[in-house]
């Protein structure tokens, strides 16, 4: 309403503020229905939102099998892992050996003989090395013409060598004290020496380049698998049997058994239909018509969206390449029912795995067209940052409510002119009626 202008209708009797009220909300008619069709807008942008991702969801679950390694799942167990404990990956094999561990990895660790205390002493002053692959680590400490053993530990530590220092405390006797220092690498590979020859020994008791200094000699494990002799610079073996991971504790023999895993392969194949029907569910409810076959959906009958389903359903009915007789989802029992989920019948998949393992891990894993690749590359494709359908779409809909939004605000301001006029049109026939009133009254006193 227009600043300074009263118009009560004291004068008119009439309610001139609701007339205009009711005029605005006829006038304002245009942009509730532009509001509305932004408002549809955003509920279309959040569903495409939603179904990226899901999409992006339904990717990363496809990238944990689409190679034979990710998909299959083996089972492994020991007859005695007191001495080896074994774990299946996906790319292993049926199979049983024996492992016989006659030595395990070590990690060097050398140590100095004990003083009274860790802070007070002096060690010793210069510089010394650390030679360790071929490699010689200087510690400086030439600076300090006393050096403790806390000194010479944050030295080590800070210098970049593959060892650890640390300060073990014995507990008792009058010398507890001892600095301890560890290869980080376990097996020959982690065998190292001190180089003492320009440092200056103040203590007797830091003899570290003698060989009285060695607590736990640097080892290489020491094995055989079916009677091969095998060696390697850890006790955590994964390269030894293909797919397998042996982890040797102790001295002796093992038996080591390796087979499919059913339930592993099963359990991966559910979390792939479950991020697959995720998708439908979001599409779902935009194709739900009620009982006179209307819908409210605000993507009801979306092309973009009747492309999304038929390419995804397109992509499921690829055929593995090679010639086992499993070669669609369909043949392993992973069916596609009338609201467009999947679904799983156990007793078909766990019969196809038993009749033909490879043959099914072929179906998800094919490289040409395995629904893994096939399912893939429409993903991709749909949700391509620069020319994906959710890309497109997004930045429509962005342009059109940016449109819109121009449109309100034009209007706004032309609202804002219309009800200026409407209040100075009631103001003026308020100010006529008064008028007309004013002159009534003065014919009216001639007569009395």
């Amino acid at each position: 309403m227009a600043p300074g202008i009263s118009i009560g209708g004291m004068a008119s009797g009439l309610n001139s503020q609701a007339i205009i009220a009711a005029l605005m909300d006829v006038e304002r008619l245009p942009i509730l229905r532009l509001q509305s069709h932004k408002q549809r807008l955003n509920q279309q942008n959040e569903i495409f939102s939603k179904l990226n991702g899901k999409l992006d969801s339904l990717e990363t679950t496809l990238l944990k099998m689409d190679t034979v390694g990710e998909m299959a799942s083996y089972s492994a167990s020991s007859s005695d892992e007191a001495k080896v404990k074994v774990t299946a990956g996906g790319n292993a094999t049926s199979g049983s050996w024996a492992v016989n561990v006659t030595q395990l990895a070590q990690t060097m660790t050398r140590n100095t003989n004990g003083v009274a205390d860790s802070n007070v002493t002096n060690m010793g002053t210069g510089s010394f090395g650390i030679v360790a692959n071929g490699q010689t680590y200087n510690i400086d400490l030439s600076s300090n013409p006393q050096n403790t053993l806390a000194d010479i530990r944050n030295a080590i530590n800070d210098s970049g060598a593959p060892v650890s220092a640390t300060i073990i405390n014995e507990g008792t006797g009058a010398t507890p004290y001892r600095l301890v220092v560890t290869s980080d690498t376990s097996g020959s590979a982690g065998s190292f020496t001190f180089d003492l020859t320009n440092f200056t020994v103040a203590n007797s008791a830091f003899n570290l380049n003698q060989a009285g200094s060695v607590l736990q000699a640097a080892q290489n494990s020491i094995f055989t698998v079916n009677g091969l002799s095998l060696s390697r610079g850890t006790n955590a073996v994964s390269d030894a049997i293909e797919g397998l991971t042996l982890d040797l504790r102790t001295i002796g023999t093992a038996t080591i058994t390796a087979a499919p895993d059913n339930a592993g392969v099963k359990k991966k194949a559910k979390e792939f239909i479950d991020a697959y029907n995720a998708i439908v569910d979001v599409m779902s409810p935009q194709n739900a018509v009620d009982s006179s076959g209307q819908s409210k959906a605000v993507l009801f009958g979306d092309s973009g969206l009747r492309g999304i389903n038929n390419r995804l359903r397109m992509s499921l009915q690829t055929a593995s390449g090679g010639t086992s007789s499993y070669r669609t989802l369909a043949s392993v029992g992973i069916k596609t029912g009338t609201d467009g989920k999947l679904s799983l019948d156990d007793s078909d998949f766990d019969a196809a795995l038993s009749a033909d393992f490879a043959g099914v891990l072929n179906v998800f894993t094919d490289s040409s067209s395995g629904v893994a690749k096939s399912l893939k590359t429409a993903v991709d494709e749909m949700t391509n940052p620069v020319d994906g359908i959710f890309s497109s779409r997004k930045d429509g809909i962005a342009r059109r409510i940016k449109t819109i939004d121009s449109r309100i605000s034009d209007l706004e301001k032309r609202m804002t002119r219309i009800e200026e006029r409407m209040v100075m049109k009631y103001a003026g026939l308020e100010k006529l009626v008064s008028s007309f009133q004013a002159q009534g009254a003065t014919l009216q006193s001639f007569y009395r």
